[in-house]
């Protein structure tokens, strides 16, 4: 019955091994009546496939409701081709493709954001008897974009306010489906933030939740039992993970091992999650692992959050912290009790401690930009797309210099005989300089800020060979 389980996709919304949660119920329930949702989790926790369901649900009540895949729409495009891209999809879907151009090119004197919103409101909503539920899907492609997108949500918070003095309003309902936050959706500090609508928690699947599925695994009608065995040793390991519990069931579906069911699910589990080859190759061990290290943000203080959480320390929920969220939307921890635990016990086992020290960088240098620059070793920095930094601008020599590392992770400057040279904190570097954490360092025209949280400073560091040859030299 490996049919019967669905990995990678959006399930069908009458897939047999779909398993129904609170949130499903919850997210029908406050969209029917139409309240704003927003569904903000990480990869591969059946967002979409909830969406797909409650539409097919909300259609059944004569509701109009229409899934907007923001990956369709395209990335390579400025506001006005995205708008336009997004009402199309909406005249496909209910039919008003040419009344819609129309107003659209009518309209050329208003912002693309106020020509889409006011298209909606003039020329869709009176076409609507009930409700009209728009799902925004793969919200979080709209960084990826050339423009600012802050107006196009600061847009849907005002439809929302809209319904004060403008009851047709009422019918318009959106849900909102990504993994990011809902401080994302709004950066420009000067703005007000997204701040209206109800969150919808997709949590991991219950036992009681996930129980249903061990009907997959019944070859014959008398192995009930043993199913429900299966079932509960596939548990211990994913704790309900969507993705994983499906993927480890249809593989045990397809395994002709026989013996008891821990043994047979462990087998399995070893050779598609735990195996150095199988963690280089599942998609989900691979987003993980990838989002984690591409992180733009303090890679070093978000290992250290992950190693403190994988011994068992208590690291607290706190949705203001940045890394925090960043760790969740990895889907590498969850909640509990308010506090934070490694997600499942795949994750404990691939992500481990070797697994941290092998990616944890020793310290990062931080552009202009903010974007940061991960050291794990020595690296040279100049104008050229040689250098480990590229800092592109002529007062900056091809080979301007270079951070050296030492065995005991103490990094040192050293500036490679630059036309325009290299300051520390104001000072030329005119022999190697050991680095500090939040030191900040001057090349031609860019400020760079190197962190290295937690190194010991230079006056309590024993001496290095490097430091050894530089006294040497001042000899």
């Amino acid at each position: 019955m490996s049919w019967f389980f669905t990995t990678g996709g959006t399930l069908h919304h009458n897939s047999p091994s779909y398993v129904e949660r609170s949130s499903d119920q919850a997210l029908l329930k406050l969209l029917s009546e139409g309240e704003f949702c927003y569904v903000l989790t990480a990869r591969q926790m059946g967002k979409s496939s909830s969406m797909v369901r409650t539409a097919m649900r909300l259609k059944e009540q004569s509701m109009e409701a229409l899934i907007l895949d923001l990956t369709a729409i395209g990335q390579n495009l400025n506001a006005e081709q995205w708008y336009d891209g997004l009402l199309a999809k909406i005249g496909q879907a209910m039919q008003l493709e040419e009344e819609l151009e129309d107003y659209w090119m009518d309209h050329l004197r208003l912002s693309p954001v106020q020509r889409w919103f006011q298209a909606i409101s003039e020329v869709v909503l009176p076409r609507v008897e009930k409700r009209l539920i728009l799902f925004f899907d793969e919200l979080d492609v709209v960084r990826g974009l050339s423009f600012c997108t802050d107006e196009f949500f600061a847009a849907l918070r005002q439809c929302y306010h809209a319904r004060i003095e403008n009851p047709t309003m009422e019918k318009l309902t959106f849900c909102l489906l990504g993994v990011a936050t809902p401080a994302d959706l709004i950066t420009d500090p000067r703005h007000t933030p997204f701040n209206v609508g109800h969150r919808i928690e997709l949590h991991d699947f219950t036992p009681e939740e996930a129980r249903p599925l061990s009907r997959g695994l019944e070859r014959h009608p008398e192995d009930q039992s043993r199913a429900l065995e299966i079932m509960n040793r596939v548990y211990d390991w994913t704790h309900g993970h969507p993705y994983l519990t499906q993927r480890l069931c249809r593989a045990i579906v397809k395994s002709r091992d026989e013996g008891s069911a821990k043994a047979l699910v462990d087998k399995v589990c070893e050779q598609l999650f735990l195996s150095n080859r199988a963690s280089e190759q599942d998609d989900n061990l691979l987003y993980v692992r990838e989002r984690l290290r591409r992180c733009p943000l303090d890679q070093i203080s978000l290992l250290d959050y992950y190693s403190r959480i994988w011994k068992g320390e208590k690291v607290p929920d706190d949705e203001h912290d940045p890394l925090i969220s960043e760790l969740l939307l990895t889907g590498l921890v969850r909640v509990e009790d308010q506090a934070l635990v490694v997600r499942n016990r795949i994750y404990q086992h691939v992500f481990d401690h070797d697994w941290i020290e092998r990616i944890r960088p020793v310290a990062e240098v931080e552009m202009p930009d903010g974007t940061r620059m991960r050291i794990r070793s020595s690296c040279s920095i100049g104008r050229t797309q040689a250098s480990d930094i590229c800092l592109p601008n002529p007062r900056v020599s091809r080979r301007h210099a270079m951070i050296q590392k030492e065995s005991n992770d103490q990094l040192w400057l050293i500036d490679s005989d630059s036309r325009n040279g290299t300051l520390i904190n104001g000072r030329r570097v005119t022999t190697p300089m050991r680095l500090n954490h939040l030191d900040v360092i001057q090349i031609g025209p860019f400020t760079l800020t190197y962190h290295q949280p937690g190194a010991v400073s230079q006056d309590k560091a024993g001496p290095t060979q490097l430091h050894r040859t530089v006294l040497d030299m001042e000899d």
